[in-house]
């Protein structure tokens, strides 16, 4: 059966991390699976240093641009695949800079979510005057 996919993940790295985390393998950094899924995350940040060189490009909007923000009010169980996939989308981009902090020791995510918090609190500002201004 073929699965259709996108990611930089291999079905192979997939398929480890899966086992992972159903606790059906441990980390093995002398493992097959491990360096590959090591070489793929290794390109996937080339990659980004690539998207990095582009001046005035805004990875939230370019992200923001390929998704369906509907999916991240929806119950899991209405999502349709292209949903599903926006919504996990959502989730790893918080768990990215969660990894971040982890790795590097940093509270960058505590940040992240404060400007968050803030610019919300603006846009429902700027929704307010124009609901009064009407």
């Amino acid at each position: 059966m073929a699965v259709d996919r996108d990611g930089f993940l291999s079905l192979r790295s997939i398929s480890y991390v899966n086992e992972l985390l159903n606790g059906e393998r441990e980390f093995d950094r002398d493992s097959v699976s491990y360096t590959q899924l090591s070489r793929e995350v290794s390109a996937a940040f080339a990659d980004f240093a690539r998207l990095a060189m582009v001046n005035d490009l805004d990875l939230l909007i370019l992200w923001a641009a390929g998704s369906n923000t509907d999916a991240l009010s929806m119950s899991v169980d209405d999502m349709n695949s292209n949903q599903f996939r926006d919504w996990l989308a959502a989730i790893g981009l918080g768990r990215t800079l969660r990894m971040y902090d982890d790795a590097l020791h940093t509270e960058f995510e505590d940040e992240f979510n404060d400007r968050l918090q803030k610019l919300i609190e603006f846009a429902n500002e700027e929704l307010d005057d124009e609901e009064i201004s009407e």
